[in-house]
């Protein structure tokens, strides 16, 4: 799963924040409520997940708390390995 924390944090800084530097995300950290990912951004993460996952996100997993914190997305991955 620590894989799955590291691949999620490193896209969501660089790609959704746009921080080029070595920002760590805290896991914990709520992304929604934050307003740190927002519908597109969501998108953007689903499209990563699948394919560095190599995995499909079913509609019934398109639930806000599955995407609610880095933590719950690699749960998600974890979930759908």
């Amino acid at each position: 799963m620590t894989q799955a924390i590291d691949a999620v944090s490193e896209f969501i800084a660089t790609e959704i924040m746009h921080d080029s530097s070595d920002t760590k995300i805290d896991p914990d950290l709520g992304l929604l409520e934050e307003g740190i990912i927002d519908s597109l951004g969501l998108q953007q993460i689903i499209t990563f997940i699948e394919q560095q996952f190599k995995i499909t996100i079913d509609d019934d997993d398109l639930m806000p708390e599955n995407f609610e914190s880095v933590n719950a997305i690699a749960a998600l991955i974890e979930k759908n390995a």
